[in-house]
């Protein structure tokens, strides 16, 4: 009878050590484990949002190259260059020409001849400025300005270009014993951009000076003109007349040729 009691016992002991020793799950893991755990899943999450952002600002990069442009170097074709007359002078301006409060650009760009002969090809570029400080292209010109071997004994007869109260003006001077002159003045209108004024002159540089020079300026917009006529002999004899010759279709500047002189 002892000996069957001492034996429950026993049984009784070893089956309460057992379910003791079992109380984890086997799918339980210790607290420095997970600690662990959570440090590496979050230094994972950083990585994946750093490189998530870089993506994000890659295509935002080519979205911007490939649409809006966002270097004016990007307009220039391959052997082309920005004009310089002057070294490190660069020929090209900034300011509003659409009236959006957003400074604009305009340049000028200069290629490779051909021909030892020939001067290199020349076009006038003018891009609109945006928001985000990129640029978008608003025309190009490939008959605006003059080559540098059609200035005559003078030279190279572009003077430059220049923005003035919101328009582009165009300045060529040339010739040799006779000199002559042109400013044309082009504004960006109606979607596009138009020949709305012009100066041009020429004179005898024997006689006569840029001061006292035979001048018409006209204003394209209204029609009126002022016309300057000097006597050749007598630079003295100055005649000036003004008038209205009507208003006509006015001319683009993607229609414009430099070299035609009143063209329009």
């Amino acid at each position: 009878m002892l000996k069957t009691i001492l034996s429950l016992l026993c049984f009784g002991f070893i089956i309460g050590c057992s379910s003791n020793s079992v109380t984890h799950n086997s799918n339980d893991v210790p607290k420095t484990e997970i600690k662990t755990n959570i440090i590496t899943e979050s230094v994972s999450n950083v990585k994946t949002k750093d490189q998530t952002n870089e993506a994000l600002k890659e295509t935002e990069k080519n979205k911007t190259v490939s649409g809006e442009k966002k270097d004016i170097s990007l307009f220039i074709p391959d052997g082309w260059h920005i004009l310089e007359q002057t070294k490190g002078d660069l020929e090209k301006v900034e300011g509003d020409l659409n009236k959006d409060g957003i400074d604009d650009i305009a340049f000028v760009i200069e290629g490779i001849s051909k021909s030892k002969d020939e001067a290199p090809p020349r076009a006038l570029l003018i891009a609109f400025g945006t928001k985000d400080h990129t640029y978008n292209l608003s025309i190009k010109s490939e008959n605006a300005i003059l080559r540098a071997d059609e200035g005559g004994v003078w030279g190279d007869p572009f003077e430059g270009i220049s923005i003035d109260r919101g328009s582009l003006v165009i300045n060529f001077y040339g010739g040799s014993n006779f000199r002559w002159y042109g400013k044309y003045r082009f504004r960006y209108q109606d979607n596009d951009w138009y020949l709305i004024g012009a100066k041009i002159g020429d004179y005898y540089t024997g006689t006569m000076t840029l001061e006292n020079a035979n001048e018409d300026d006209y204003n394209l917009l209204t029609g009126d003109f002022i016309s300057r006529k000097t006597d050749e002999k007598e630079p003295t004899n100055t005649r000036t007349t003004k008038g209205n010759r009507g208003k006509k279709e006015l001319l683009k500047l993607k229609d414009f040729i430099a070299d035609e002189g009143n063209n329009f």
